[in-house]
């Protein structure tokens, strides 16, 4: 059931995509594909989950454009300048609005389907954050070559930097902070798994990049799969410690 405050959510998300494309971070396509995600999450969470929401979309189009000569000097700068297309979209944002879906049609009284979509933005934040600022910091960069590590260089797939894997930890937590602070979780154990989630499967994903697995899925695979890794991890957490309240 659609409720009144359902559409100051929908407002807000207007507001969203309208920022998205006065700034120049998507194409129209992708700013309503991004419109019909926030849409489902505020069916799915309430008008609260914007807040993670615009933390995760704003604070990865400001971290794409920071320092884009340097990156562009690595090869690890977006391409079309970091406007972002409906895949990109999708493959970020995609599980996050399905657990919406799922919890505005089923219900989520215990409140796992919103760890799980809070842990997926913190999961794709930690994943963008650790990739825009490593080459910013210019340090030394290793990757898993199957159980060992290697010396590899900024922009390579899988590379990680400790500058990156810092970065990327503060973003999970500060989406973590972020979904505590407006009521979208329960308490800060909620908010502990939410950022714990994000940042393992951000590190996960940098594990099996460089693999033939990682290079099968592609980019846009390896973003799912941090989205649905984090969200998986977030929700068999809050079920396996029960009470989150």
């Amino acid at each position: 059931m659609i409720a009144a405050s359902h559409f100051v959510g929908f407002l807000l998300a207007a507001a969203g995509a309208t920022i998205v494309l006065a700034t120049g971070q998507g194409t129209w396509a992708s700013a309503l594909v991004g419109f019909v995600v926030a849409c489902l999450l505020v069916l799915g969470f309430g008008v609260p989950v914007m807040a993670p929401l615009s933390t995760f979309v704003l604070g990865s189009g400001i971290l794409t454009r920071l320092g884009r000569t340097i990156k562009e000097r690595f090869r690890s700068a977006e391409a079309n300048r970091g406007r972002r297309s409906v895949s990109q979209v999708l493959a970020k944002l995609g599980i996050p609005a399905l657990l919406g879906l799922v919890a505005a049609l089923a219900g989520d009284d215990e409140g796992r389907l919103a760890i799980g979509a809070a842990a997926s933005m913190a999961g794709a934040f930690a994943d963008t954050t650790a990739t825009e600022v490593g080459p910013l910091a210019q340090g030394p960069v290793v990757r898993w070559r199957g159980l060992r590590l290697e010396r590899s260089s900024h922009g390579s797939v899988g590379g990680m930097s400790v500058a990156g894997l810092a970065a990327g930890a503060g973003a999970s937590a500060l989406v973590a902070i972020v979904v505590l602070a407006v009521g979208l979780v329960p308490s800060p154990a909620a908010a502990g798994i939410v950022a714990f989630a994000g940042f393992v499967a951000a590190g996960i994903e940098s594990g099996i990049a460089a693999t033939p697995v990682g290079i099968r899925l592609g980019h846009g695979g390896r973003n799912v799969f941090v989205s649905a890794t984090a969200a998986a991890a977030g929700i068999v957490a809050a079920v396996i410690r029960g009470g989150i309240r």
